[in-house]
């Protein structure tokens, strides 16, 4: 990354300044600020610290700003990945617990209205039962 790509960053989305705000602090036009965000015009160590006086930083801030910032990112996510895996496993097990649960009540339920099915079945039809019940057929 570039140092005029670096200086747009701080501006924009830390410092949230208008491109003619920092030109008119730097007595320069809009378009030759512009010229040096753009990486367009050269920057020299006292431009460099003028920048950075305006933007309330440090030029070697400027200088380093992607990789402090990549850095910064990669760290603070790799620590909330790891925090976000084990609260999402942790979820996705109790939400896969409860399912099991409730698929296992239904189940129940099926098979106790499929057992009452076959039993009014059988005394329908006068069958034997298990047990060796003999079921008289009732016509209703």
């Amino acid at each position: 990354m570039k140092v005029g790509d670096n200086i747009r960053a701080i501006r924009e989305s830390e410092k949230n300044f208008k491109r003619s705000y920092v030109a008119g602090k730097l007595n320069i036009t809009t378009r030759a600020y512009g010229n040096i965000e753009n990486n367009i015009a050269s920057i020299t160590v006292n431009r460099l610290e003028e920048i950075a006086n305006i933007l309330e930083c440090d030029p070697l801030y400027i200088l380093n700003y992607q990789s402090s910032k990549k850095k910064f990112y990669d760290s603070f996510h790799n620590q909330l990945n790891s925090q976000s895996i084990s609260a999402v496993n942790e979820v996705a097990r109790e939400q896969a617990l409860k399912r099991i649960i409730k698929l296992h009540e239904e189940l129940l339920a099926s098979e106790r209205e499929r057992i009452a099915l076959l039993e009014t079945l059988l005394k329908n039809n006068n069958i034997q039962g298990r047990e060796g019940r003999q079921y008289r057929f009732v016509r209703p």
